[in-house]
């Protein structure tokens, strides 16, 4: 559990035709957990800086951009050893043949968690195209978002076994760009689902379209914070809560959400400056929504990332009968679903397709395997825009 006041920069680079976003807090990871307290982000645009966060003066020069499209301040710098050495402690479940074992050609799958519903959804893709492919399917990965170097170990003993193609959800975008880079140059085919990597070093990634689905969210939590009788002149803030800042999906995910709210959010409604982070640990994000509310009257939305974090704010605002409180989140966790169908309460969530996501690169890399190259390099497998209407419309079906 930690709470990052973040100084990051927001910029763009095109790399082969994909446009990236990318931030990168000024300070190291070592920094990051010897202070929960850093300065806010700093944005280009005017509107977004009067709108959401202080900017101290001279942070510009505290931070470089460089070419190519990893991230600034990182060129020439060994991230993986770093992150591994920043890293708690080592999470990894090691791989299991769950399919055709014994075959010659061979795909390792490696998840960045374990654990949740979000999780179970994707091994049931996977497990789903195993039962429809020839090659012996690995699945190994790591039950702490954290834990970066696990992550590359497995990466590693995949290349070591001969793997044919990797199917990998990456725990974080910058520091398994080398590793992603040294399985292309070994000719193993790659395909990346959940999350990117800040580089073009893959075959195919199915994702959610991150920037299109955080203003989605931003738009319904605008709407549900007028229906609730706030006026454009009520002083009001929006708390965020995410798994990690190292995911180009949870970046993405705030940069569309605040992308939206730059442009249409009142001027008097801001953005909280206390980000929290939590680990995808779901004690972490209680503890974070609590301590957001209890420091912050004037917060009346709250805005989750991912699957753990939007579980945490249901449970504490069902918990502590916050119904004052809207929010806005992703996937579909019974927290969330209880919430959402709750007449007194106000939310929303956007609901992924995240075993389409791996049932689809393993047949992505089971074609790739057999010699046929893909059409596209990125598939955005879309988001499902859930509420009360949605559930009970369902519920009713069933």
């Amino acid at each position: 559990m930690q709470g990052y006041n973040f100084a990051l920069i927001l910029y763009t680079k095109v790399c082969k035709n994909s446009t990236i976003i990318c931030w990168r807090p000024y300070m190291d990871q070592k920094q990051w957990k010897q202070n929960q307290r850093i300065q806010n982000r700093n944005i280009y645009n005017k509107r977004i800086k009067r709108a959401f966060l202080p900017v101290i003066s001279g942070l510009l020069a505290l931070m470089v951009m460089v070419g190519g499209c990893a991230l600034p301040g990182n060129s020439g710098q060994d991230t993986t050893t770093q992150v591994a050495a920043d890293t708690d402690e080592s999470a990894v479940v090691d791989y299991t043949c769950i399919a055709n074992e014994g075959s010659q050609e061979k795909i390792y799958v490696i998840l960045k968690n374990y654990h949740g519903d979000y999780w179970k959804k994707v091994i049931q893709g996977v497990t789903e195209a195993a039962e429809q492919i020839d090659e012996a399917v690995y699945l190994g990965g790591i039950n702490n978002e954290t834990d970066v170097s696990g992550q590359i170990s497995l990466i590693e003993k995949a290349q070591q076994q001969g793997a044919d193609g990797i199917l990998l959800a990456p725990a974080n975008s910058n520091a398994l760009v080398e590793s992603c880079q040294e399985i292309k140059n070994q000719n193993i085919s790659l395909v990346l689902i959940d999350s990117s990597i800040n580089s073009d070093a893959y075959d195919t990634c199915y994702m959610t379209g991150n920037m299109e689905a955080g203003q989605i969210a931003a738009r319904e939590m605008l709407s549900m914070l007028s229906e609730q009788g706030n006026t454009d002149q009520d002083p009001l803030e929006v708390g965020i809560l995410l798994s990690s800042d190292s995911s180009q999906a949870m970046v993405n995910r705030v940069s569309g959400f605040l992308e939206y709210w730059a442009k249409y959010a009142p001027e008097k409604w801001t953005i909280n400056q206390d980000i929290r982070l939590n680990g995808g640990d779901m004690e972490n994000a209680q503890a974070d929504v609590s301590e957001l509310l209890r420091n912050n009257r004037h917060i009346k939305g709250l805005y989750g990332c991912n699957n753990t974090s939007t579980k945490g704010i249901a449970a504490v605002l069902m918990r502590a009968a916050r119904k004052d409180i809207v929010m806005a989140g992703f996937d579909l966790a019974e927290e969330t679903a209880s919430l959402i169908r709750d007449p007194d309460y106000h939310g929303i969530t956007l609901l992924q397709k995240q075993e389409q996501m791996a049932y689809k690169g393993m047949l992505s890399l089971d074609q790739q395997i057999r010699g046929e190259k893909p059409e596209q390099k990125y598939i955005d497998t879309g988001v499902l825009l859930v509420d009360r209407d949605y559930l009970l419309e369902n519920e009713q079906n069933e």
